[in-house]
């Protein structure tokens, strides 16, 4: 039998506010020694997660574990950073790795990357919310992180959309922290953050916008623009030729079930229909697929509705009543 080692009073308490995590620092000031902690690696199951920090039991970790390991690696003044963050503050179009946890620290930290833990190091100062356990950083400063490391541009335009349709952060948050960032692998967040900037809710949208842009036809298009229409109700229209009455919109209700106070597609065209609007609508796949087919039949209906403008009664809300709404 190995010789029982005194613990000081409040180690287990530590432990388990640290959801059964310790560093060996903390440990040993608690009166474990060296071989202590052999022995409870021996007996007890303690695995050391990555250097110096043990989970206190032999089963597998739990996500949240890694994070709080983690966190206890690189220091005080470290958050979770990245997607784990993005999940937390309820931007679902993150996904975590789970072989990674990525933390931010200040530039002069001494932490580095090892094993799972993945540091990124911030110039900037950067805020954190904190939780009975772990710390997390400010949402667009996450989001903009998981942004510069993703390759695709529809990825980063989902993100970014993600992010502003649920109202976690504002397109001048995400401006903030993508120009205080590092300028590495920043152009396709840069493109993203003008997209979405501009109304555009999700990748088929941005889709749509570049048809419509490269038309010599059509005059620039408004996106996700609130219209009261006479019934008193209100729509947010994926695209609006604003001088013809003319709509376009992305087939797939997630967003307009979010943002609208129409709860059905059909509905919302019904509605709007009523109004003298004239509504066109394709599937991402049809944008994706057959774009010159979309932006012909879109520049015609322009055309043919071109100087009449909105129907009466119905009314594009200005910037400022949108922020006394409460939406972007």
């Amino acid at each position: 039998m190995p010789r029982t080692c005194p613990v000081r009073t409040g180690f287990d308490a530590l432990v388990a506010a640290q959801d059964f995590v310790v560093t060996r620092r903390q440990a040993y000031a608690h009166g474990l020694t060296r071989s202590a902690i052999a022995n409870r690696k021996r007996y007890d199951g303690w695995q050391e997660l990555v250097t110096g920090v043990f989970l206190c039991h032999g089963g597998d970790p739990a996500r949240r574990q890694l994070l709080m390991a983690a966190q206890l690696f690189a220091g005080d003044d470290t958050a979770i950073d990245d997607v784990d963050a993005c999940r937390y503050h309820g931007i679902k179009a993150a996904v975590p790795d789970d072989d990674v946890v990525r933390v931010v620290v200040p530039a002069g930290s001494p932490a580095r990357s090892r094993g799972f833990v993945v540091v990124r190091r911030s110039v900037a100062p950067f805020t954190v919310t904190r939780t009975s356990l772990l710390r997390y950083v400010h949402p667009a400063d996450a989001v903009v992180a998981a942004a510069r490391r993703r390759t695709k541009e529809r990825s980063v335009v989902a993100l970014l959309s993600d992010a502003v349709q649920r109202h976690v952060v504002t397109v001048a948050e995400l401006r903030r922290a993508h120009v205080q960032g590092s300028p590495r692998n920043a152009r396709l967040t840069d493109d993203a953050l003008a997209h979405v900037a501009a109304g555009i809710r999700s990748p088929p949208e941005d889709d749509f916008r570049k048809l419509a842009e490269s038309s010599v036809i059509l005059p620039p298009l408004l996106y996700n623009r609130k219209l009261r229409l006479p019934t008193g109700r209100v729509v947010r229209p994926d695209a609006l030729a604003l001088d013809a009455g003319v709509i376009h919109e992305t087939n797939g209700g997630i967003a307009h079930r979010r943002d609208d106070l129409f709860e059905d597609m059909q509905e919302r065209h019904d509605a709007m229909t009523e109004s003298g609007l004239t509504v066109l609508h394709n599937s991402p796949r049809r944008i994706w697929l057959r774009p010159r087919e979309v932006i012909v039949q879109f520049e015609r209906v322009y055309v043919a509705h071109a100087g009449r403008g909105l129907p009466p009664g119905v009314v594009l809300l200005a910037d400022d009543d949108q922020r006394r709404l409460g939406t972007f």
